[in-house]
């Protein structure tokens, strides 16, 4: 389909993934044990942390919603990299455009919750060791919630709002050689510019 001239498609073909076609066995294979391990310890540090009324403290609150992000994250793509490795010896891997933006807000928005969990818990120990009297006071169950709301939230709206944003841009380029130019020049492949 053409719009304003410009070539538009539904979809993308990552190439890259043909070239490791030989070696997909194995690669999926070392994904999978790390899909597994990564299952594994965050879950077994989450239930710990859940079960032991001892560590039901605002530093290990904030280590289990660490954990239970990057459990999440790794549930979002491990997945679907191994599966794109399963078809790539069958052929070129397809992603639809909706997939590719929904996987970019998942992405990006708990990339942005990592970071700013891991400001959480700096600031959270910074408060214990500089004011260990007043600690109890400033850091309450309250407001424990409330920076973990900002700190999950914040990041979804405002990656939100770009995705929406680039989801309206047209999709100029159809096959991506490596993975690293879906996230390095998202500006690129999604805006057609006339050439004059």
């Amino acid at each position: 389909m053409t719009s304003a001239g410009f070539n538009v498609t539904s979809s993308l073909t990552l190439v890259g993934f043909s070239s490791l076609s030989g070696h997909s066995s194995l690669l999926f294979f070392v994904f999978l044990l790390l899909y597994l391990f990564v299952l594994f310890s965050d879950s077994l540090v989450i239930y710990i942390i859940c079960s032991q009324r001892a560590l039901h403290r605002p530093m290990f609150t904030f280590v289990a919603s660490f954990l239970l992000n990057s459990l999440t994250a790794s549930t979002l793509i491990y997945p679907k990299i191994m599966s794109d490795l399963l078809l790539s010896g069958a052929g070129l891997v397809q992603v639809s455009r909706t997939l590719c933006l929904c996987q970019g807000f998942f992405v990006s928005s708990l990339g942005g919750a990592s970071f700013m969990l891991l400001s959480a818990m700096a600031f959270d120990r910074y408060l214990s060791i500089c004011y260990p009297m007043h600690y109890a006071v400033l850091v309450t169950p309250a407001k424990v919630v409330q920076m973990l709301l900002l700190c999950w939230m914040l990041p979804s709206i405002l990656v939100a709002a770009s995705m929406l944003l680039a989801s309206r841009l047209p999709l100029c380029r159809v096959q991506l050689n490596r993975l690293k130019e879906v996230f390095t020049h998202v500006k690129r492949l999604l805006s057609c510019r006339r050439d004059s």
